[in-house]
């Protein structure tokens, strides 16, 4: 209860923000200022004035963007390019390689990709376009859920990420892969990312060598910072 008062008192607050700018700059000008992540504001916190910037309300106040990148769109590509009719024009199946598979059957339902020992196959996922909210001047992350099937091998996965048409490569490799299911991030530089209504995200996957165990995805998603409304 005392969370949801002190954000209904943040935002409240905005109705009474004292704007750090020049003493000269008249209050009917405001409403035509762009505020921007560093810009300070005055808040009223039980009486007290206290200092905060744009980017401290934020996440304080608005929640974190997120988009499911949902691993049974993955594509298979052979060659560069999506695999021909012949081998399900890529989709993942039971029988492909790397293959969509349940972790037990009837009694563990639970969907996974999974690549066995010495395939390191790329998989793509469908093209994400940039929503209208994304702020394209902060930091965008990819996440894994993943791991190793048992104790051995320790690949990495390699995040290659394209923005739009006619880009350069701009993701990484996650960190080591382990018998332990975990969270793993590619964080991609605002510098490289356009934004709406242009931008749009193509996101392969490429496993590091693993001669024996198999990897195991179980999910992947996007996280990023979304704009102050204008």
């Amino acid at each position: 209860m005392t969370k949801k008062i002190f954000a209904l008192a943040l935002m409240l607050s905005f109705l009474a923000f004292t704007p750090m700018q020049a003493a000269d700059t008249k209050l009917s000008a405001l409403g035509s200022a762009t505020l921007t992540e560093a810009d300070e504001l005055y808040i009223n916190d039980g009486g007290v004035s206290r200092k905060a910037t744009i980017a401290e309300l934020r996440s304080a106040i608005i929640p974190t963007g997120f988009i499911i990148l949902d691993i049974t769109s993955l594509r298979e590509i052979a060659t560069d390019e999506i695999d021909v009719d012949a081998n399900h024009g890529g989709i993942l199946t039971l029988d492909s390689t790397p293959r969509l598979k349940r972790v037990t059957t009837s009694t563990d339902k639970a969907l996974k990709v999974e690549w066995v020992g010495g395939n390191v196959d790329e998989v793509q996922f469908a093209s994400v376009p940039m929503p209208p909210d994304l702020n394209a001047s902060v930091n965008v992350t990819i996440h894994l859920l993943a791991r190793m099937n048992a104790a051995g091998d320790t690949p990495t996965i390699d995040v290659q990420v394209f923005d739009g048409i006619g880009d350069t490569e701009m993701g990484g490799a996650t960190a080591a892969l382990s018998s332990t299911l975990a969270e793993l991030t590619v964080t991609i530089a605002n510098a490289n990312i356009s934004g709406n209504p242009t931008g749009f995200f193509s996101i392969s996957l490429v496993p590091g060598a693993h001669a024996t165990q198999l990897i195991e995805l179980y999910g992947a998603w996007i996280e990023y910072t979304r704009k102050l409304a204008s």
